[in-house]
């Protein structure tokens, strides 16, 4: 009596038709890289987002007079205005880098390029700060140079923010560690990075699998 035949198992080899596909080895180096070109390129969305807060903040206007300037409303509300922009810019583009970092970069999630995220975010809305306070001295640098009665429209800028790296640095270095933590008050600048951690938290949270791979098993 003769055995029947019994039938061939899908190839496991992924150089023949109709195997799963090959999954690229996972190690710290691929991660890091991974989440250093991630940093890199939400670092470059830093100048956009910067000509994006620009154009959307309303501009305090503001008049030039004998011996200084004044605004021509008592109380504007650009003074406040550009932080909440700011803030805002950082809160979508966090949310939307997280989701694209989850979708497109399946092969690295993980807590690496999580820091990836969070670097990346931050440089981002330093950038972005840096170019508004470029613009904010420039505007003041005019305001200076006009004629008295003419009317100016100061850019937006980020107010609740002590950013100093250098006087933290020496601070550190006395062991004056309060000193130090008071020149690195991110303030607005660290929006765009707690959005972007919250809402790859969840990305993980709701995934099945403990790698958080698609190509891995449940």
């Amino acid at each position: 009596m003769t055995d029947e035949a019994t039938p061939a198992s899908p190839s496991t080899d992924p150089h023949v038709y109709g195997g799963p596909p090959a999954r690229s080895p996972r190690t710290v180096g691929r991660d890091l890289l991974a989440a250093g070109a991630l940093a890199v390129v939400l670092t470059a969305l830093g100048f956009p987002a910067a000509m994006l807060w620009q154009i959307v903040t309303p501009r305090v206007e503001f008049v030039v007079v004998d011996g200084g300037w004044l605004p021509t409303e008592t109380y504007p509300d650009g003074y406040i205005e550009g932080d909440l922009m700011f803030a805002g810019i950082g809160l979508v583009l966090g949310i939307v880098a997280a989701i694209a970092a989850w979708s497109a970069m399946r092969e690295r999630r993980g807590p690496l390029l999580l820091l990836g995220l969070v670097i990346g975010s931050i440089a981002c809305q330093v950038v972005a700060w840096k170019i508004g306070a470029n613009e904010w001295q420039q505007f003041w640098d005019a305001v200076e140079r006009a004629p008295v009665g003419v009317h100016m429209f100061r850019p937006p800028s980020v107010l609740f923010v002590e950013l100093d790296p250098a006087a933290a640095w020496d601070a550190l270095k006395v062991g004056h560690l309060t000193t130090a933590l008071d020149s690195l008050q991110l303030g607005a600048l660290a929006v765009m990075a707690l959005a972007a951690t919250f809402t790859y938290t969840v990305c993980a949270g709701w995934s099945r699998r403990p790698s958080l791979r698609t190509d891995a098993p449940e």
